[in-house]
Order: structure tokens, then C-alpha cells, then sequence
């Protein structure tokens, strides 16, 4: 992938604030500063707790499922707000903190506000550029929970949809253009941290009625190999279509020069559909994981292929609050160094959960 310039990102937030002056310039001497109250403050959320039935994380080990009150999809508390400058731009933030609603832990203990913390201007004309922890373009764009049959939660979903990327990016710039004939494309740029390399990144996305599709590639720190500034590249899709009776949607990642060597690979499928039934939704969705020398080009004994079914129901009992049900079962393949197989077993798991929105 093609580096892109880190000048570039850091130009645009030059320009859109000279745009903001140039615009809001008085044309007669200044005045005395009129005193507003300060920005409406939004805060939303989530909290999606049940009775689950969850399979092993390593079903060579272990192929009994453990029962647990767990959550169907992580909490998550929010803060947003926005204010306009001028009839052009307008500026904004948003943090949001994850927890374990079962227990009311912090998610994470090395970051609050885990999934954003960012701050942003937007020009009707020029576009939108954020700054901060941001969502990478997989993530964020292209394999966005919109394109899985669960949107990305309860215990039914694909869980993961990307592949190595990071789906959050730490020191980060994102511009995005204009939205046009429902096209909008962006770029971004993450400065690494000691030993974590740059990222770089772009995406091209089309929202438009019943149907939406994205695509983006990004190169970033080598999840498999931490230990030096190392990058791998990923390239990732996604795209759904409401037919009105069944919505069909999926997803595909790829990352590679991935290890020491550079030679390692993932790739992750999704497809699923939505169909709705009665007072909510069935939905449906496979997801398939395969791994190429994860340790090295001679070594697959670190390599795991993963094949995950899941069905549910989402009973919506009003707008903010639904009864969630999930039944899964998933293969996982591991092998021997020489590439042979090594363990096949396969688990089945299933969930009930009350979820509030607000």
C-alpha cells in the first residue's frame, strides 16, 4: 500500500478553520464577546444483560460450555455534543466509555474511553475531519456492525468481522469528503507510539435506500509481530441490501505480510440476513476465519481456521428495549507445524438477553 503523506491530514485542519475565520470575520470593529451557555450535552447508551451458555475460546482444550448472567453485547455509556460556528461549519465531540454490565467493571483498565474520545469540525462544504482515538476504516467503514445480520451484538453475531486490524487507532486524523449522490470517501493517519508504527488508511463508502457498500485498505503496527516497528496491510468490504421482505448483507477482510517473516495471512467472511417476523427480527449468519503462518512461513502449529453458525430472534418490545435470543456453534480447526491437522472439535452455545437502550 502506497504511504500517504502525514502532512496532508494536518493541511486540511488548516484550511477548514481558515474557512471558519473567513467566514465569522467581522467586517466593522470588533465587539465585546457575547457570553452563550455552554453546548447541549447528549448522553446514551446501553446495557444488554442474560442467561449464557458460552463455548470455549479453545475448543481443542475444552468443548463443554460454561454457564454464566453475562452480557449479550458490552455496555456502553456515551457523552456527544455540537455546536455550529457559523452556517457552514459546526464543531463537535464524543466519548463513550465500555463496561461489564454484570459486574459495573471498567471494560479495559488502560483506556475510560475505549471505543472514542474525539474532538471534530465539519463544513457542509469541505467535509468532516475528526482528531483523536478514532475507529480505523475497517472497523469503522467497511465491516461496520450495519453489514452483520446482528449489527455486531449479542451473542449470536460474528463478533469479529475484520481481520488483524485494529478497530480502534490511538493519535489519530481522519478527513472525510462531502457526501455526493450518496459517495463520501476518506482519509486517515495515526502517529505509532515507541515501538507501534504509523498507521495510514483510506475508505470509499456509498449509502443510498436499501443499499450500502464500502471499501477500504489500511497499513498499520503487525499484530502478530509487536516486537519491532513492523507493518501489515489490510483491505476490507462490506455491503448490504433491503429487499423490504430479507435484508442480505456481508463482509470480507483480509490481512497480510502479517509475522516476523511477513508471510502470514488472515481472511474473515461474514454473511447473514435480517428478516422481519412478527414484533422483531429473525436473523441469521456464518462467519469463516482462515490463518496462514501466524508464527512463520514454516510453522502453522499457531494457526486456528474457525467456522461459526448463529441464529437468533431480536423481539423489540418498544423502541429502546428488546429481548435478545442466540443460539451458536462454531469448529475450530488447529494444525501441526508441517501444516497437518491437528485438533477439529466443535461447540454449541446459546443466550437470552434483556437489552436497554437510552
Amino acid at each position: 500500500m502506497r504511504p500517504i503523506p502525514s502532512t496532508l491530514l494536518p493541511l486540511t485542519l488548516c484550511a477548514l478553520i481558515s474557512n471558519a475565520f473567513a467566514q465569522s470575520a467581522p467586517t466593522s470593529a470588533p465587539t465585546a464577546p457575547t457570553v452563550t451557555s455552554a453546548i447541549p450535552l447528549k448522553i446514551s447508551g446501553r446495557l444488554d444483560v442474560g442467561l449464557k451458555s458460552a463455548i470455549p475460546s479453545d475448543l481443542s482444550k475444552e468443548t463443554t460450555s460454561s454457564e454464566a448472567v453475562d452480557e449479550g453485547s458490552n455496555a456502553r455509556l456515551n457523552f456527544a455534543g455540537s455546536s455550529d460556528i457559523n452556517s457552514d461549519l459546526s464543531s463537535y465531540f464524543m466519548i463513550e466509555m465500555r463496561f461489564n454490565a454484570d459486574n459495573g467493571a471498567q471494560n479495559d483498565s488502560a483506556a475510560l474511553f475505549k471505543d472514542k474520545a474525539w474532538v471534530g469540525l465539519n463544513s457542509k462544504k469541505y467535509g468532516d475531519l475528526k482528531l483523536g482515538r478514532l475507529h480505523s476504516p475497517q472497523y469503522g467503514v467497511s465491516t461496520a456492525g450495519r453489514y452483520e445480520a446482528f449489527g455486531g451484538d449479542s451473542y449470536a453475531s460474528m463478533g469479529t468481522r475484520g481481520a488483524l486490524a485494529a478497530n480502534q487507532w490511538n493519535n489519530a486524523i481522519y478527513y472525510t469528503t462531502p457526501t455526493a449522490n450518496g459517495f463520501n470517501a476518506g482519509l486517515t493517519f495515526s502517529k505509532g507510539e515507541k515501538t507501534a508504527a504509523n498507521g495510514i488508511g483510506a475508505h470509499l463508502a456509498y449509502n443510498n435506500g436499501p443499499a450500502s457498500a464500502a471499501f477500504s485498505v489500511q497499513q498499520e503496527q503487525d499484530k502478530w509481530d509487536t516486537t519491532t516497528q513492523k507493518t501489515m496491510d489490510t483491505v476490507a468490504m462490506g455491503a448490504f441490501y433491503d429487499f423490504g421482505i430479507v435484508r442480505v448483507g456481508g463482509t470480507y477482510a483480509r490481512s497480510s505480510k502479517a509475522n516476523i517473516t511477513g508471510s502470514g495471512s488472515q481472511d474473515v467472511f461474514t454473511v447473514g440476513v435480517r428478516v422481519p417476523y412478527g414484533p422483531g427480527e429473525i436473523r441469521a449468519s456464518v462467519r469463516n476465519i482462515d490463518e496462514t503462518a501466524r508464527k512463520s512461513a514454516t510453522d502453522a502449529s499457531s494457526d486456528v481456521d474457525s467456522f461459526r453458525i448463529g441464529i437468533g430472534y431480536a423481539w423489540l418490545l418498544d423502541a429502546t428495549t428488546g429481548v435478545h435470543f442466540s443460539l451458536v456453534r462454531e469448529t475450530q480447526k488447529r494444525f501441526n507445524a508441517n501444516g497437518s491437522e491437528k485438533s477439529n472439535a466443535s461447540g454449541e452455545g446459546a443466550e437470552i438477553s434483556l437489552r436497554k437502550t437510552f
